[in-house]
């Protein structure tokens, strides 16, 4: 990157439009949430106390007549005191200091409350202020419905998908911890189907991506730009335009070497044949062929292990620095106490999630070439025509995208859910995208759309801020740690 524009990024990261605008939506969430919360205790107190719900005389009914105590001098004083029940609250009364720090009976430890929290919630309860858990669905849904009017309209659908994956992501650990039920790789599983709906439109349907999500996937792949189309026609359509093949024979097309594109003299020749074929109106199978998805390797299987590589190799340096830098930053005195630990940690992180990385575009490039050649696979009848059938179908390349999933194993267990929360609000658009034009007939997002971006944030943020102020631990740490950070233990 040239010099005279380091400064100009820089300065459009921070101030920048998106920037400014995410601030706004933040800021204002933080603020409402706070005055709304807080606020609904104390209203539906003094309207209680309007209607004469509330007695003024509560403890009569629970102390003891008799219990007399002497004052300090001579002169005997009657005075009622409240008995042990009075005194100790009841075991379902709520108790706002217990909901804001309460953090589930899984939790190691309580998060810490500051001074000033401590001395807050201890006056609220003085007067007989109490805070219940609607209160935070309420605040949570109402604050982010007004905040995310603040958005950009293009971020608006991600931003509500977010927090509606990570309210829904609470409510299962919620119920999770209560019941005792876990799912047994249930990360795995949902990435799973997350991948095979993602890949399945990158190959088939890619308006339903998000354009910078489609482009980072092809960049992974390093396949010829042509070939995705190619295929995409053939599936769909049955034929495609010859113009694409002929880009790949020309060497106009990726993978790309200083020299220009790479043919082995092997494909060219079998992309030459194909090319006359398809000038005379004949196409073959509905899926493209091996040798234009892979012109520069011959053979299928070397072509899958050395895209594994190749992938691992361009992201290592990347999530080398995605291990090291939080490392540096915030756990800097470990790391100078103990420099081999934290350096090997550092080094088999970025081992571990590049190679998941590298296995995940080999699982599918392995996916394409495997229903390729069932084409040719000889079964005898009727089994050639059952097995070309499937070969063919949109269903197969649906589960064979889902197997792609898989390699998430290779990751760490604890990094696997945030991983499947980062796709899960992805692949939903895109299987509603799909959905919408497929059965509803919708071509189109309608003017209107961005009343189900408000819904959709109210109803993620309220189960979200439910959850932070009952059960905060149910949570996963990265949003925990940011809702700290703005709301505060509340």
């Amino acid at each position: 990157m040239h010099r005279k524009f380091r400064y100009a990024l820089v300065q459009h990261a921070i101030f920048g439009r998106d920037s400014r605008h995410f601030a706004a939506m933040l800021g204002t969430f933080t603020v409402l949430y706070k005055v709304i919360l807080n606020a609904l205790p104390i209203l539906i107190r003094r309207y209680k106390e309007s209607h004469k719900v509330i007695t003024t005389d509560t403890t009569s009914e629970h102390c003891s007549e008799g219990d007399i105590e002497e004052g300090p001098l001579t002169m005997p004083e009657k005075r009622r005191i409240p008995s042990k029940s009075c005194r100790e609250p009841s075991a379902n009364s709520t108790n706002p200091t217990e909901s804001a720090s309460s953090a589930g009976p899984t939790s190691p430890r309580p998060p810490h409350l500051s001074s000033a929290t401590k001395a807050s919630l201890s006056l609220a309860q003085e007067h007989g202020i109490t805070f219940e858990p609607w209160h935070a669905t309420l605040a949570g849904s109402i604050a982010a419905g007004v905040a995310i009017l603040l958005e950009r309209r293009n971020n608006r659908s991600a931003v509500g998908q977010q927090m509606f994956v990570r309210g829904l992501q609470g409510v299962y650990n919620t119920w999770s911890r209560k019941t005792g039920v876990v799912v047994p790789y249930g990360s795995v599983a949902v990435f799973s189907l997350c991948c095979a709906q993602i890949l399945y439109a990158y190959l088939l349907k890619p308006h339903s991506l998000p354009p910078a999500y489609d482009a980072w996937i092809q960049s992974m792949s390093n396949a010829p730009l042509e070939s995705l189309k190619i295929n995409r026609s053939l599936v769909l359509t049955g034929s495609y335009d010859p113009a694409l093949l002929e880009t790949i024979v020309s060497g106009r097309s990726k993978p790309w070497t200083n020299s220009g594109s790479i043919i082995t003299p092997e494909s060219r020749k079998a992309l030459v044949k194909q090319l006359e074929l398809a000038q005379k109106g004949v196409f073959g199978p509905r899926l493209a062929s091996c040798e234009i998805f892979h012109p520069h390797r011959t053979h299928c299987v070397p072509n899958v292990f050395m895209k594994t590589v190749e992938v691992a190799k361009l992201l290592l340096p990347v999530y080398g620095a995605l291990y090291a830098i939080p490392t540096i930053l915030f756990k800097g005195k470990s790391l100078l106490k103990n420099p081999m630990r934290y350096s090997a940690r550092i080094i088999l992180g970025a081992l571990r999630s590049s190679t998941f990385l590298g296995v995940f575009v080999s699982i599918l490039q392995a996916g394409v070439c495997f229903l390729r050649n069932l084409h040719f696979v000889d079964l005898g009848w009727p089994w050639n025509q059952v097995v070309r059938s499937l070969a063919k179908s949109q269903v197969a390349w649906w589960l064979w995208c889902s197997l792609s999933g898989l390699s998430l194993l290779l990751e760490a267990e604890h990094r696997r859910e945030e991983l499947a929360m980062y796709v899960l609000p992805k692949a939903g658009e895109s299987a509603w995208i799909t959905l919408r034009e497929e059965v509803l007939g919708i071509k189109h997002r309608r003017k209107g759309a961005w009343k189900a971006d408000v819904a959709l944030s109210a109803a993620g943020m309220g189960m979200v801020m439910t959850i932070y102020q009952t059960n905060p631990a149910a949570l996963s740490g990265l949003v925990r740690r940011i809702l700290y950070q703005f709301i505060g233990p509340n």
